[in-house]
């Protein structure tokens, strides 16, 4: 198992997100980062991982300049600016779902999936972390309040399955990870246990496909 995130470093919802995930990143390693936003998940990357980070976005970060090591590019996820097989890891936590929301195109997806695995070096990884449309906190709050359309479990899966015929290996895993308010912390944990470890994997939060690229 990954070590757990510093308590006193990121916030409770990265530190869950990253030891949930328990994959064995490997230093001095090139990752892109793609939708990579504000730059949350570099800092983990850089000052855990101690990768090689690089990250692309349809926006230039207001952060950009907050923080260090960073190789940032304005490029979108249907067109990275970066030659085949140029990353160990590939990673994309919350993207897909918005790259085109409206129409929630399933060509549009694949096509996105497939940049990833030209970018990925052949025996890298390709690391998708989408959240579930049917989670019991994220469909009433992201979903119907928020206009998020997040993907259901099969459509994800589906998505996975035709992108990456001839992976090496793919890993699937599904868990639980919310902002929880700081007073009410314990009962969240609580259903965080139990989501966990009780409830059918179709409904926890997240979920992730490990790809390995042969």
């Amino acid at each position: 198992m990954i070590k757990a995130l510093p308590h006193h470093k990121y916030i409770q919802y990265q530190r869950d997100v990253f030891t949930k995930l328990d994959f064995d990143f490997k230093a001095k390693k090139k990752l892109l980062d793609v939708g990579c936003g504000d730059f949350k998940d570099a800092k983990v990357f850089i000052n855990e991982f101690n990768l090689d980070y690089y990250g692309i976005d349809i926006y230039i970060p207001k952060k950009i300049k907050e923080v260090k090591n960073i190789k940032f590019k304005k490029a979108s996820i249907y067109k990275i600016p970066y030659k085949n097989n140029s990353f160990d890891y590939v990673f994309i936590h919350d993207v897909l779902h918005h790259i085109d929301e409206e129409n929630q195109d399933y060509q549009s997806h694949i096509k996105g999936l497939k940049e990833l695995k030209r970018v990925c070096k052949k025996g890298g990884y390709i690391i998708c972390v989408e959240a579930n449309r049917y989670n019991p906190l994220f469909y009433p709050h992201m979903v119907k309040m928020c206009g998020h359309n997040h993907f259901r479990q099969r459509y994800f899966k589906n998505l996975i399955v035709e992108s990456f015929p001839d992976a090496k290996e793919i890993i699937y895993k599904f868990f639980e990870a919310h902002v929880y308010p700081k007073r009410l912390m314990y009962l969240f944990k609580i259903y965080d246990y139990i989501m966990d470890r009780f409830i059918p994997e179709a409904y926890r939060a997240y979920n992730v496909a490990i790809i390995r690229k042969k």
